[in-house]
């Protein structure tokens, strides 16, 4: 199935497939045809004001955390950090019936990761062009900074609305946050609909932000790492299957990213690391209209060369799952429970060959967390949301927020943390 995948990366085969797209579409209109539609769009498109085809939207959220073993979100152990802030200003142009433009902006402070005065960033900026549509679907293209189609949550990880709880599931690892968020390039899209489900199918092309620090520190286990990691080009593809209007769900995510290091100097000790990540999930979820229940699994080959002596396992093969339930025992109020697993190294689940070559505790190549989450929609613009995590390893602790890891690092340990968040 690997093999299989890789193929699509031969980004030739996809511009080809855009230019076949686009001379049917064009071939298919006569001269008189392209005039009558020019005529069609000054008349009738054009004679309302533009601002009735714009739209905003926004959110903010805040949380507070209190932890026992590591640092969350700040400066969270035995103390209660304000670390987690998002807000973010969105708007929508269509322009006609086949383009539109939409754009969001994104403000976040997450502890060490953004310092104490957030940060600011473009989370998307994409054209949107539907190059067909029938009746039955349609076909299109997107261009700039688009989400990639990752899992269940990854397309709107950052609006507390639109995700399970406060802190994500494991699978959609917050070291390496930047690699998955976004890409800047191109994304071919189709959706089918049929009497007995609806098909969509995503693929961006294009490069990724993958010059977060904390990806660079989880990658070498340094944080004296000071040069970057700068990507190139890269894609993700998702196949996502629906059922009576997403009561049943069914995914398939991949993804084939390279990342190159670019040195601090000319003495830099990780000079010539070169980092290819080529990962699949697999997404199952059910909505009911008390229950609901998902699971989502990943299986990621990690590939590092260039630097056989600090590196000297190019392959580690890591692996991340859970499953989830929800009940909702108001219309608006709903409990969450979850087991969560990630495993850094497949080969060494239990951490024996990690403690023998580092001398760090063994409990540091997996995490291990039970989620229990409370949510109420207080309105529908406003949210409060409370959750505790029973927490066993520490391999998905950010290095950031956690510079001392390696003085006194506890296996176990617990996560508590409230959330108030507002949408308009």
């Amino acid at each position: 199935m690997r093999c299989i995948f890789l193929m699509l990366n031969n980004s030739r085969l996809l511009v080809c497939f855009f230019c076949i797209l686009f001379s049917i579409q064009v071939n298919a209109l006569t001269d008189k045809e392209q005039g009558l539609e020019w005529n069609a769009l000054s008349l009738e498109e054009y004679k309302q004001p533009w601002m009735d085809d714009i739209q905003f939207h926004g959110f903010l959220s805040q949380g507070l955390f209190h932890s026992s073993g590591y640092n969350v979100h700040g400066k969270s152990k035995d103390n209660i950090a304000t670390g987690l802030t998002e807000i973010g200003l969105n708007m929508s142009y269509q322009a006609t019936d086949t383009l539109s433009f939409s754009a969001q902006g994104l403000y976040r402070r997450a502890g060490a990761q953004t310092g104490d005065a957030g940060a600011l960033s473009l989370d998307f900026a994409f054209f949107d062009y539907a190059l067909l549509g029938h009746s039955k679907g349609q076909i299109g293209i997107r261009g700039g900074r688009i989400k990639n189609p990752w899992g269940l949550y990854n397309s709107t990880r950052d609006v507390s609305f639109t995700r399970p709880t406060i802190l994500l599931p494991l699978v959609y690892f917050e070291r390496s946050r930047a690699l998955l968020l976004s890409m800047d390039g191109g994304q071919f899209y189709t959706d089918y609909h049929t009497d007995w489900g609806d098909i969509f199918f995503k693929m961006n092309v294009g490069v990724t932000a993958s010059g977060d620090t904390e990806l660079l520190y989880a990658i070498t286990n340094n944080t004296d790492a000071q040069g970057r990691l700068e990507s190139s080009p890269s894609f993700v593809t998702q196949v996502k299957y629906e059922i009576q209007g997403g009561k049943y769900v069914l995914a398939m995510s991949y993804a084939d990213l390279v990342s190159v290091y670019q040195p601090f100097n000319l003495l830099d000790t990780y000079t010539g690391l070169n980092m290819q990540i080529n990962s699949l999930l697999l997404s199952a979820q059910y909505n009911g209209e008390k229950f609901s229940l998902e699971a989502e699994y990943n299986t990621q080959w990690n590939d590092f060369s260039g630097i056989p002596h600090i590196l000297p396992v190019r392959r580690v093969i890591s692996e991340h799952w859970y499953i989830q339930a929800g009940y909702r025992i108001l219309d608006n109020v709903q409990m969450i429970f979850r087991y969560d697993s990630a495993v850094l190294s497949m080969n060494d689940r239990n951490g024996l060959n990690f403690a023998a070559a580092t001398g760090m505790p063994k409990h540091g190549v997996y995490t291990r967390d039970i989620v229990m989450g409370l949510r109420w929609d207080i309105t529908a613009h406003w949210m409060l949301r409370g959750e505790y995590h029973r927490m066993q390893g520490y391999s998905m602790v950010t290095a950031m927020d956690n510079l001392d890891l390696s003085l006194r690092p506890a296996k176990d340990w617990d996560i508590y943390a409230l959330q108030i968040s507002y949408r308009f």
